[in-house]
């Protein structure tokens, strides 16, 4: 499907996706807010001694790295959980806490991270919290150290540390002073002989108590988290839209696939190998009123609707330039496509354009002219091709527009092709021809019965009427059949209720925009549109 077709679809659907986007977004808005908010908390240890040490064993950091997966894995095992219930009274059950915990542990990293869902941002973090003291706390149980033993280590390491630090402090103040006395220099060298020690002594200590490469440290711990980790609300809400128009743009290319509509220009002389004379749009219907209101030619010369048909005449002209039209046949493949209603105004134009014109209803099937001008159906065609004594000036009816004449069907005769088709009928439209410029005929639709296929055998040129976005392709491949066994001269097609949008719609009211003020350069020119809508 090119671009322009693309963008065509888009356009004639577009309200169908605003509604998608708007349902969808709402939607997701909706749910969203009213889901329970879920608060997260992290907290990150860190398993060895690889960040605190200056020079790192290698392989002591291998382990580390693998043994960082067993604290991710001793996480979530109920007796942790357990110990992490009781110390934070969650009252809820192991497996229910189990569901709230993501523990884990990257390849390659020594780094354990612990993540904990609660509804209460405080809560959450207590939860991550205890975890990492629970998992401090096992840490013996992972070295495989006696916990009296290990307890009693841990003390001397973190009394040593405390040692350490303040001879350190004591050594800084001395190192810091500008002018050091005896007793200082003294004092000095004893804090750094001491410090040395207590070194030795916390690395001896270290040794004895578990492999650096199992020892868990707390990094990061958990605080309450400002904002809820879910629902997202916004983020759901813009996927929704998102999603929504998606779905409703796959829906419309694929129900615009499906639709073998004719559509637009590019359809037409694809199937029907015809040029498009004339784009019409569609026009409100006028529910109520006289069907004189389908004649916007007359009614609202102004309008881009009489414009439409004007530049329709021109078409007619041009396609006929090589051979002039005297007889035009204006008919359609399936009924209440607008031939009626097309051919009415067509005759208008004519006729404002100088030609005497007379638009001849042939259709006795369905008359449909008398209506459109508010005449009577007494006489007509029927009338003329039963006797000569009848006179064209008998049948023939003025109408509110100068040079156009208007001769019905007259009464319904049973068998209408058999009329249509006689050299009676000959000699009434030779006669016809003799009184007037242009003779328009207003015909039956083709795959209802043969009156058109035989009419259109008689007259100089045929304009088919197709009824845009609603035409099938099959009815206008068996019209276009039909036309060419009758050996008929079809000049083009009239694309008929043009929606804006659809197809060629968009060219039209673009090209025609202009034409759509009234008198005073202010008012589209129209009042109540006309409708080129036919009885069904």
């Amino acid at each position: 499907m090119e671009l322009r077709r693309q963008l065509a679809v888009i356009r004639s659907w577009f309200w169908f996706l605003i509604a998608s986007i708007l349902l969808a977004g709402a939607s997701a808005y909706l749910v969203s807010s009213a889901l329970p908010k879920v608060y997260e908390a992290k907290v990150t240890l860190i398993v060895g001694q690889s960040l605190s040490t200056a020079n790192p064993n290698y392989n002591d950091i291998l382990v580390s790295q693998r043994i960082s997966q067993t604290y991710a894995d001793l996480a979530l095992t109920t007796p942790v959980l357990a110990h992490v219930i009781d110390e934070t009274k969650l009252g809820i059950t192991p497996a229910d806490l189990r569901k709230r915990i993501v523990a884990s542990a990257p390849l390659n990293s020594t780094l354990v991270t612990i993540t904990a869902q609660d509804g209460d941002p405080g809560r959450a973090a207590d939860i991550a919290n205890s975890l990492a003291d629970q998992l401090g706390a096992a840490s013996d149980a992972v070295s495989g150290q006696s916990g009296a033993a290990a307890a009693f280590v841990r003390d001397q390491i973190k009394a040593t540390q405390v040692q350490i630090s303040e001879t350190q402090a004591g050594i800084d103040r001395l190192t810091a002073l500008t002018f050091r006395s005896a007793a200082d220099e003294q004092t000095l060298q004893v804090l750094q002989g001491r410090v040395t020690s207590l070194r030795q002594s916390y690395a001896l200590l270290l040794g004895l108590s578990q492999s650096s490469s199992t020892l868990i440290t707390v990094v990061d711990p958990a605080t309450p988290a400002p904002e809820a980790a879910s629902p997202r609300v916004l983020l759901n809400t813009v996927l929704a839209a998102f999603v929504g128009l998606l779905l409703a743009l796959g829906l419309a290319f694929v129900v615009e696939y499906l639709d073998d509509s004719l559509k637009n220009g590019d359809d037409v002389e694809a199937v029907a190998g015809l040029p498009t004379l004339g784009l019409v749009p569609k026009m409100r219907a006028a529910k109520g009123k006289s069907e004189i209101y389908r004649l916007a030619t007359i009614l609202y010369p102004r309008s881009r609707d009489a414009e439409s048909y004007r530049t329709l005449r021109t078409n007619v002209e041009f396609a006929a330039v090589d051979a002039p039209v005297r007889t035009l046949l204006v008919t359609s493949a399936v009924p209440s496509e607008g031939k009626t209603t097309t051919a009415a105004n067509l005759a208008v134009v004519f006729a404002q354009a100088g030609r005497r014109t007379l638009l001849l209803d042939a259709d006795f099937r369905r008359p449909g002219a008398h209506r459109i001008f508010n005449l009577a159906n007494g006489r007509g065609l029927s009338d003329l091709i039963r006797s000569d004594d009848a006179s064209i000036a008998d049948v023939a009816q003025a109408t509110e527009q100068e040079n156009l004449l208007v001769i019905t069907t007259g009464p319904l005769p049973p068998n209408p092709a058999e009329l249509l088709g006689s050299k009676r009928m000959l000699v009434v439209l030779e006669r016809l021809i003799a009184a007037s410029d242009l003779v328009i005929v207003d015909s039956p639709p083709l795959q209802a019965v043969t009156d058109a296929a035989i009419l259109s055998s008689i007259t100089d040129g045929t304009l088919f009427v197709i009824y845009a976005g609603r035409t099938r392709r099959g009815a206008v491949q068996g019209a276009r059949e039909a036309l060419a066994k009758a050996g008929a001269r079809t000049l083009g097609v009239a694309l008929n209720r043009l929606s804006e949008g659809r197809g060629g719609g968009s060219y039209y009211y673009d090209y025609y925009g202009s034409y759509g003020k009234g008198a005073d350069g202010k008012g589209d020119g129209k009042g109540d549109l006309p409708s080129n809508d036919e009885p069904a």
